[in-house]
């Protein structure tokens, strides 16, 4: 009955011992996806800013060439950004 009694025990600390192992590795990948989540979020506005700064040069390109014609200077923006104007 004792070596029953101390079998179990075994058993229990083995399971409670590869509990906190999963816990640990769960805990460990939660950690890394999150790093990883933000360094995605960290290079897509870095992405986007640059993208801004690039569309704003090319804009004032535009504006600067076709200075004394506003229908060239929407038609090129137009194009630029992929959008048309209502009229």
């Amino acid at each position: 009955m004792e070596a029953n009694k101390e079998s179990y025990e075994t058993q229990i600390k083995s399971l409670k011992d590869q509990h906190k192992i999963e816990r640990e590795k769960i805990e460990e990948l939660n950690l890394k996806y999150k790093e990883t989540i933000a360094t995605i979020e960290e290079k897509y506005n870095k992405k986007e800013q640059e993208l801004s700064r690039k569309e704003k040069k090319k804009v004032k390109e535009i504006v600067k060439l076709a200075k004394e014609s506003p229908d060239e200077i929407n038609k090129k923006i137009e194009d630029l950004f992929g959008f048309t104007s209502g009229s």
